[in-house]
């Protein structure tokens, strides 16, 4: 597949300008469709945020799709072995919460959303470099033509002798409409257990210990607040356990149940590294026998992380 050719923009240029004045606008077109994407910070803490969000996703995958739409973005990442080849991290984040001015033009009307495919790695590098910076004063990312598409990230640096201004550039791929459906947010299934995660940081001490027994780990949780994490080997099996945990949703009038779970431990070790985001709380929702959804959740975005059972 041909890549899509991106160029500078036509006469809305002026209306978007006089929206954000001494901030330049992002305009591309993509087969005879204007594309508009421009997001203006001005907050250390924000440009912190988004950096601590980016590396966890580059601890994932390699690749990565951001779907922009008008009051959120989406970090996607799929992964071929889940079930039904549906995201396995799937990270909303509100706009409002992070961007003093945005600016969005989608595909049409209907689908005012732009999709871009882009490595995480690269992104949190650039962003690592803006958020070491003691004198950044604010930061631009926008969706620009540099002989190829990219998101631009352009952070103002001020001193007392000078302002200066420092530019990354990003390269993406647009991900046509006819593969947007690739990447709709997964229905939730029926869980047997949810049950809240304890300290996480802890939980990734414990892990990784047992990681070198075993590249597999049995999640069993139970309705009455009870988590095992365990492994086995030919000598003996190692298992943690956890009492008295927040469990949710749970029916009073049924029995009570146990669940488990069967996950590659080096993918649950990826997840852990979520602790340095610093969630209110995560949740450990499992599908008996087939899969387990980790639920993070920060006053600024959610994060959602499945994992499939494997076999034994």
């Amino acid at each position: 597949m041909s890549k899509p050719r991106i160029v500078a923009g036509d006469g809305r240029r002026g209306k978007i300008q006089a929206q954000f004045k001494s901030v330049m606008s992002a305009f591309c077109y993509l087969q005879s469709t204007v594309f508009v994407f421009l997001a203006l910070c001005t907050h250390s803490e924000v440009v912190e945020q988004l950096t601590y969000i980016v590396e966890t996703l580059s601890k994932f995958t390699k690749l990565c799709v951001i779907r922009i739409c008008v009051d959120k973005i989406y970090f996607i990442v799929l992964d071929d072995s889940c079930i039904g080849d549906h995201p396995f991290v799937w990270c909303v984040l509100e706009q409002a919460n992070f961007f003093r001015r945005y600016c969005l033009v989608g595909l049409n009307e209907n689908n005012n959303e732009i999709f871009l495919e882009f490595e995480p790695d690269m992104m949190a590098k650039s962003l690592n470099f803006l958020k070491s910076s003691q004198i950044a004063e604010s930061l631009t990312i926008k969706l620009t033509n540099k002989q190829s598409p990219c998101l631009t990230f352009e952070v103002n640096l001020t001193s007392t002798t000078l302002a200066r201004m420092c530019v990354h550039d990003i390269p993406v791929t647009v991900v046509p409409h006819k593969q947007w459906r690739m990447f709709v947010q997964p229905e939730s299934p029926r869980f047997t257990v949810k049950i809240e995660l304890p300290n996480l940081k802890l939980l990734r001490s414990v892990v990784e210990r047992m990681k070198t027994l075993n590249p597999k780990v049995t999640i069993i949780a139970s309705d009455n607040g009870d988590l095992v994490f365990k492994v086995e080997t030919m000598m003996a099996d190692m298992a943690t356990h956890f009492k008295n945990l927040p469990v949710l949703d749970k029916d009073v009038n049924e029995s009570p149940q146990t669940s488990s779970v069967q996950v590659d431990i080096k993918k649950f070790m990826d997840f852990l590294a979520c602790e340095q985001l610093h969630p209110q709380n995560v949740t450990c929702n499992i599908v008996n026998k087939k899969m387990v959804d980790f639920y993070l959740v920060h006053d600024d975005f959610n994060l959602h992380f499945i994992l499939p059972s494997v076999l034994s």
